[in-house]
């Protein structure tokens, strides 16, 4: 289990490092990156804790869920009346707000690496993060039964 946290942790890595490697001739997207950059050594200097990911990916999954549950609405009537094609649809959505949780848990297995924690605290903070992804991808999958009945 905890080589495929770590695999988990390091996709998530590159596929970071991949999307921070592209170039831009902007000049507001170069402020933008400078903006992001200044953030991201703000952030890495405060201490991460997995309360604070917790708090983070929370409102991450909390911002995302009402778009996600009104792009299913609108995608939805086009397949009115195919229960097959809604649940599809729905698991789509529902599998969008799995990734903000997948990052989250992935964060909190770099932090476990990197203080040394014992894999129980690890799966304590990560359970709580699942329940929160559970609880709004529920307004997704509500949305779902609302369609096909």
């Amino acid at each position: 289990m905890r080589k495929k946290v770590l695999a988990l942790g390091l996709a998530t890595l590159m596929a970071i490092s991949m999307t921070a490697c592209g170039s831009s001739s902007s000049d507001s997207k170069e402020t933008t990156k400078v903006t992001t950059e200044k953030k991201e050594i703000k952030k890495e200097t405060e201490k991460t804790t997995y309360k604070s990911i917790l708090k983070d990916y929370t409102a991450k999954i909390k911002k995302a869920t009402p778009k996600l549950v009104k792009e299913y609405k609108k995608e939805s009537k086009k397949y009115t009346g195919d229960v097959n094609k809604l649940a599809k649809l729905s698991n789509k959505k529902v599998g969008d707000l799995a990734e903000i949780c997948n990052d989250g848990v992935g964060e909190m297995a770099e932090l476990m690496q990197k203080n040394g924690d014992k894999y129980e605290t690890y799966e304590d903070w990560a359970g709580k993060i699942q329940d929160v992804y559970q609880k709004y991808a529920s307004k997704i999958q509500d949305a779902y039964m609302d369609s096909a009945s």
